[in-house]
Parts: structure tokens; sequence; C-alpha cells
């Protein structure tokens, strides 16, 4: 511990090493009482100074954590749209991906710029192949937690998301969400409750040409069951850990909980009564026909528990409503962007296709 704080505060430094001092001369006093109270007040100042230390950033003030596999240019659409939010920095920890290579080369201009932190994972203990283990012996667990032990003093809060769940922002001032400003006001709390929103297919049967926020449009209404699971934001600062699942975390101070948007605390990884007027995460579970079968074949990240086709049929039969925010949010952020550097993604991978059969 002590290595590890002394890094970036001297004070800390000294205060353990005058705590452990003092502690040793406890056991030499035949009348240790002064010594106890020093032991205290001591005690007392390295509880200080490590508030001092984990309260303060360096990084950006918020932050996403993704686990992924096999996402592709889906994790453009994700990275544009909640850095545009205000997300400064984003870790993708992927887990096996078939092309990590074209990962790493897609990302490149986003971990340049220092908005995405890219991790490779492949270890088969990382993630198991049996049914009912503990979260962290999955790859989502096993993300999850890395980011928090490396990430906890770099943000404020950090979002515990997938690629394919956007967060939108309904309260907000100006023309433009921003995350900052609204995490802000939570900041008293260990952690932000998100309810989810639940996207049907939209009838799609292949990837459409449009962004996802503008292609899919059918939603489940709040009675929705899925609709009371939430993803946290967390404030680093209070997270412990992980817990039991991808929804809720511990937290240092076990008394206390992440809340929804309205402050009320919440147990466990639902959230009742559903509450979107401030947030909501958008949750595009099944995406068109034809990925939702891929996404049975690639399996989840935090579980052994396949999808089936009955699950689509019961997503896609939910969606009774519509949902069209994602459309102008989309039209205004990334929309134009993503085209661009979607079109110069391909070029240049037909150039490097090109080299390979010719042998150059």
């Amino acid at each position: 511990l002590r290595n590890w704080m002394c890094q970036d505060d001297p004070f800390f430094c000294g205060c353990i090493d005058h705590f452990t001092s003092c502690k040793t001369s406890h056991r030499q006093m035949k009348n240790p009482s002064r010594c106890s109270i020093a032991c205290l007040f001591i005690a007392l100042l390295c509880i200080l100074a490590l508030s001092r230390v984990v309260t303060a950033y360096r990084g950006a003030y918020a932050s996403i954590c993704t686990n992924v596999k096999d996402e592709g240019t889906y994790l453009l659409e994700f990275i544009l749209y909640h850095h545009w939010i205000g997300f400064g920095k984003i870790y993708v920890m992927d887990y096996n991906s078939s092309r990590a290579l074209f990962n790493l080369r897609m990302l490149m201009p986003f971990i340049r710029n220092g908005v995405v932190e890219y991790h490779y994972d492949a270890d088969p203990k990382h993630h198991s192949r049996e049914r009912g283990r503990l979260f962290v012996e999955y790859s989502q667990g096993t993300a999850f937690q890395r980011c928090i032990d490396f990430a906890h003093r770099d943000h404020v809060w950090m979002a515990f998301i997938d690629a394919d769940e956007y967060i939108i922002l309904r309260d907000y001032e100006g023309g433009r969400p921003n995350i900052t400003n609204f995490l802000r006001g939570y900041e008293k709390y260990p952690g932000l409750a998100v309810n989810m929103r639940v996207f049907g297919s939209s009838g799609h049967i292949r990837r459409p040409e449009a962004g996802t926020l503008e292609a899919y449009t059918k939603c489940t209404p709040s009675s929705a069951y899925d609709n009371r699971h939430i993803k946290t934001i967390g404030r680093l600062s209070q997270v412990l850990s992980i817990g039991g699942n991808p929804h809720e975390f511990r937290y240092f101070n076990a008394a206390i909980t992440a809340v929804n948007e309205r402050g009320i605390p919440i147990q466990g990884p639902m959230s009742l009564p559903v509450s979107w007027d401030k947030i909501v995460l958008h949750h595009y579970v099944t995406r068109s026909l034809s990925e939702f079968v891929f996404k049975m074949q690639r399996g989840p990240g935090g579980s052994q528990n396949r999808r089936t086709m009955d699950w689509f049929k019961a997503y896609d039969g939910n969606a009774t409503e519509v949902c069209t925010e994602g459309i102008d949010l989309w039209r205004a952020c990334c929309a134009n962007q993503y085209a661009s550097m979607l079109a110069a993604l391909r070029r240049s991978t037909k150039r490097s296709s090109a080299r390979v059969v010719s042998g150059t």
C-alpha cells in the first residue's frame, strides 16, 4: 500500500512511516497510553490523506469501461457518440476478438488522441466455460474489475456498460447533452443506477446502413420486465469491487448503495419504479435478426447463459412503442464523421488485402 500510494503523495508516505514507528514504540513501552493517543491521531491523518488522494483525479472526469468481443465497426459508433456527450476516456476491454488487429487499426485515431485505451485479453482462464460460476470468472467480470483496479484514481466517474448500450441524457441545457454537468449533481452518491430501455430489431433482417441510434426505433414500454435492470455509473473513489453481476457493485462503505436518477437507493441489479425522466440506457439487445444469430453463436461475456431464438421473439414482441430521440442525437453528433471514418477504414482494409494478395 505504501509503495503504491507514494507514487503521487509523499505526505501519505510519511504518514505511513510515522504510524509504523508509533506502533513499534507502542509494543515496546510499558505504559503505552500516550503512544496510543498518538497512534490514533496519526491514523486519522492517514485516513484524511488517503481521502485527499482518491478524491483527486488525473484524467477525464467521466469515463467508460466496456467489455467487447467481435463488435467490429459498432465500436466506432459507440465511441463517437459517448465521446460527443462528454466521456473523456473509454477503456475498450477486448476479450478474444477474432480480428484484434483490425480493431486496433480502427481504434488507432482514438488511441492517439487519448480517448481510447485498448486492452486485449485471450486468456481462457478469464472466461469460464461452465454455467453458474461467479461473475468474476467470466470475461465481463474480469474486465470490469481490471478497470476499477488500474483507473480508480484517474477519473471521478466510470460507466460500466456494453457496446450495444447507449447513455441518453434527457435533462440538459443548451443544444448538446453533457455528462459532466449531469453527474455533478450526483457527487454525494457512490453510484448512479440507470434504468435500461430495451429495443427490438425494428424489422431489420440484416445490419442497416444507418447508425444504431438512427436505425432502431422500436422500443419497449416502461412496464417491460427487462427495463427494471440497471447499469451503474460508479464514483470510483467509492467503488471497491464488482458485485455478483454486471449491474451492481460493492462500495467501501457497505452501508450505502447507488441511487437512481431520483436519488432513491437501489438494492441489487434492478430499480423500481422504472425512471427515465433525466437519463436512460438504450439497450439494443437484438440489433438485426442476422446479428442476433451471430450473438447467439458468439455467446455472452458475463455468463454462459446462451441466448435462443425464443429470446429474440420475446424482445421483438415486447418492443411495441416507437422511440425516435436517438435519431436527432446521432445526426447531430456523429453521422457524418462516422460515414467518413467508415469509408477511410474500408479503403485501408482494401489496400491491406491487396498487399497480402500481391505478396508485398
